[in-house]
């Protein structure tokens, strides 16, 4: 989930002012005859500090939604070159992301990270009948004989709020597998990258048509170096209470969204909806 997210896609009032099967095509999947909200919908209820805070800084809302755009196709490059190089297909790698692919590249030899199926562990759909909600999760990886759920992000932090998304993707998962196939933990993988000023240090990010310079000297007259890739891994913890609180978001998401989903007649809980109107 992008804490960077534009709210237009966010689950709530917005998602009330369109039709009923954009809104089951922006929020859900259908899997064995039912409809699912998706993990990354349902975490959109969650507070957003982050979010709140970038479009602070934005000098109108217009602005913010067109970076915003711009950082979710540069995520999607990401992802998607991530992707061919792990399943060894020919791919030509636009030059802007090749210092994260480089990052990314990096990580996995330091790590020694595997991938047991590159078929079927990556971009993989979990989903949860009992639970009722659905995903696609990146990559199962292996790391000194660990295997667990890793997700990739490129934004600018790793945010609280990814815990309970990797948490529904975990207990999904582990439900649809034998015991000695589940996975033991989470982790996220931050591919980032910058150019370093030669004379003071700053580091200057330019992602989503956007230049941010941090750091450094004020008055430098900068120098910037070639733009280099850079990871920040990180494993999650507490599962346990981070899935009782996915739970509890996703609870709060079908009240936001009540009034659309007492009228999808594949929802399993369509009935308690119906109760809460």
């Amino acid at each position: 989930m992008n804490p960077n997210e534009p709210r237009a896609k966010r689950g709530g009032a917005k998602a009330r002012n369109v039709s009923l099967e954009e809104f089951k095509e922006k929020n859900g999947y259908k899997i064995e005859n039912y409809w699912l909200p998706r993990v990354t919908s349902i975490t959109n209820v969650v507070f957003k500090p982050g979010l709140l805070r970038y479009y602070a800084q934005q000098p109108n809302f217009m602005t913010a939604q067109e970076t915003l755009n711009h950082a979710a196709d540069w995520g999607t490059a990401t992802h998607e070159a991530v992707e061919k190089f792990l399943i060894e297909e020919e791919y030509k790698v636009d030059p802007i992301i090749m210092p994260s692919i480089q990052a990314f590249k990096k990580w996995q030899k330091e790590y020694r990270a595997k991938i047991l199926d590159i078929h079927s562990d990556i971009e993989k759909r979990v989903y949860n009948l009992e639970d009722r909600y659905a995903g696609t999760l990146d990559i199962l990886v292996e790391i000194k004989g660990v295997l667990g759920v890793l997700d990739i992000k490129t934004g600018s932090g790793i945010w609280d709020e990814y815990s309970l998304q990797l948490a529904a993707y975990m207990n999904a998962y582990n439900k649809s597998v034998p015991s000695k196939r589940m996975a033991k933990t989470r982790w996220i993988l931050r591919l980032d990258q910058f150019e370093e000023c030669k004379s003071c240090g700053a580091k200057k990010r330019v992602k989503g048509g956007k230049v941010s310079i941090r750091g450094g000297k004020p008055n430098c007259y900068h120098k910037f170096s070639p733009a280099r890739g850079e990871f920040e891994f990180k494993e999650l913890k507490d599962f346990n209470c981070d899935i009782d609180g996915f739970i509890g978001a996703k609870r709060l998401w079908e009240w936001c969204n009540k009034s659309h989903l007492k009228r999808i007649e594949d929802y399993p809980k369509r009935k308690i909806i119906q109760s809460l109107l």
